[in-house]
Parts: structure tokens; sequence; C-alpha cells
């Protein structure tokens, strides 16, 4: 297996993205396929270097970004949460279709193009394939949601009036409240605030250790989040994705992102009625939020080569 890092500049005109790329062994068999991975909401791309490498050994290229505010695309720290607000959702789309040029171009178009997105990233690939699903041979969506359109409204207004007052960069108690503080809350009995992402206690402990996690978003980042959330509502912008494009949904039946699964189970009956044919979903019993990190993510992986093999080969 190789690896290499790959910057380019975002369509926000002023970040720098950082991305990577894992690929097999130049010597090894025809690449089965590209995986384009959307990491989630205060976290960053290092995180899936083991999924990554098992995709590989299975012969796929797999490719991730940092997105805007994120890891390492971010010029300082103080910029981490952040979104401007005229960059927004557009830009965090946008960017991943800027490296899927960039890889896609490296390789025959005849090798098959996956997007693979966990939370904020699932709703990311969602408006992602509204706009951009020509060519893709498939959609991984994990630990996504379903958030009512209203809510997603009321949370932007609040959004817009704290820009008005405090700026786009403020970082409100009130906005985290009503995002992910309200999942800690799903937990009885948490050893931390963030038991929610996953049952295994090392996990939980790495990811709070770590400097490029657990950060509060700004003013800004939850206006872009939250325009994610309203156009994966969206059923008319749904409709708008090619009805053979396969998708899979997987998710921790615990896991409050996705109302415990309902949220999972709204989402994949929203595409089922905009006319997609090819629709699955996974649900893992006792599993929460990050379900490539718990113990039983070995099974996640084989569940998740096995769909790719079924679709691309």
């Amino acid at each position: 297996m190789r690896t290499s890092t790959v910057g380019y500049m975002s369509s926000d005109g002023v970040s720098r993205i950082h991305a990577r790329t894992w690929e097999p062994d130049s010597s090894g068999p025809v690449v089965a396929g590209i995986v384009q991975i959307a990491h989630g909401m205060a976290e960053h791309i290092e995180r899936y270097a083991p999924f990554a490498e098992q995709l590989v050994s299975q012969g796929y290229v797999v490719c991730a970004e940092d997105h805007i505010g994120h890891g390492g695309s971010v010029s300082s720290t103080s910029q981490l949460g952040h979104i401007p607000h005229d960059a927004g959702a557009d830009a965090l789309i946008e960017d991943m279709h800027e490296l899927r040029r960039i890889v896609a171009g490296r390789y025959s178009s005849v090798v098959p193009y996956v997007m693979f997105g966990h939370s904020m990233g699932s709703y990311m690939v969602r408006a992602y394939l509204t706009r951009h699903a020509d060519g893709l041979a498939g959609a991984i969506m994990c630990g996504t949601g379903q958030v009512p359109a209203a809510l997603s409204t009321a949370g932007l207004l609040v959004a817009h009036a704290l820009r008005t007052i405090k700026g786009e960069e403020h970082r409100s108690p009130l906005l985290d409240s009503m995002g992910v503080g309200a999942y800690a809350k799903a937990i009885r009995d948490a050893r931390t605030p963030l038991d929610w992402l996953s049952r295994d206690e090392k996990n939980v402990d790495d990811y709070i250790a770590d400097p490029l996690c657990g950060f509060m978003f700004s003013v800004g980042g939850y206006e872009a989040v939250l325009s994610l959330t309203k156009e994966a509502a969206n059923a008319a912008k749904a409709s708008r994705i090619p009805a053979d494009l396969p998708m899979l949904f997987i998710s921790g039946a615990d896991d409050p992102v996705g109302a415990q699964g309902r949220g999972v189970r709204e989402a994949v009956e929203e595409y089922r009625r905009a006319g997609m044919r090819d629709v699955d979903l996974v649900l893992y019993e006792g599993l929460r939020h990050e379900i490539l990190n718990e113990a039983e993510a070995g099974t996640v992986v084989a569940d998740v080569t096995s769909w790719l093999e079924k679709h691309l080969r």
C-alpha cells in the first residue's frame, strides 16, 4: 500500500484543502474501485486510516479530504469548526467534487467511483448526489439521520440572528446544545458527555484527547450543517438523483444521530419514495454513532466490502 497527500484550493477561495489517498501497490491486481470518504463533524481524515487500509487490502483506492474548518485544512487552531458564511454548504460540496476530479483523473474512466459519508459527511454526500451523481457507481451513508425540515429551518433562524448580533465566528453554547449537545442526553449513566459516539471507552477517550476533535462549531459552521440537513430532507431534490444509483445506509441502532434507527429508516423511505430502486439498510444492534470504531467494526467493514463487491464487480 502507498499513501500520498493532496493539496488544492477550496472553492471558498481562501482555504487550502488537505487530502490524502491510500492506494494498492502498483504491482497488485487491477483497482476494484475508488471510495471517497467524507468525514464527520469535528474530526479529521486520519481517523479513517484503518478503514481505508482495509479497503485497500481488498483492491480499492481510497481518498478523503479534511473539510473547511477541520484537520489539515485550517491555517490555525482558532479556525477549527468555522465555515465562513459566504462559503457554507456549497463550498463543502464543491471541495468534495474537486477531490473526485483529481483522484478519478488518475485512473481509467471505467474504474467505478463510490462516495462514503459519515455523520455530517453523510449529509454532505446526500446533498452532493443531487448535484453531481452522474458517473457515480454508488453511495454509502454511515451514521446519518433525518432532521425535519422545520427543525433545520428553526435552527437556521437562530443561527442567522446570532450571526447578525455576534458575528459568524461566534461559538454559541445555545446552538451547540441544540446540535451535538442534545445527543449526550440519549445515553443513560454516561461516563462522559461523548459516550453517544461509541460503546468503546478507548475510542471515546482517544477522541476527547485528540486536539483536532470535539471542538465547538462556529455560528457559520452550524449554518452550513443546518443547510445540509435541510437539503437532505428535501424530497424534490432527492428526485434529481438517478433512480438506478445504488445506495447503502448503515447505522448503529443506538445512534442518537439516527434517532435510534427511526431517522435512518425515514431517510431510506424518502429515497424509495423518490423513485430510487436500489436502497439497502443495515442497522447494527447495540452500536452507537461511530460504528467503524466499535469493537464490531470488522463486521461493518465486511458488510461494506460485500456490498461494494456485489454492486461494482
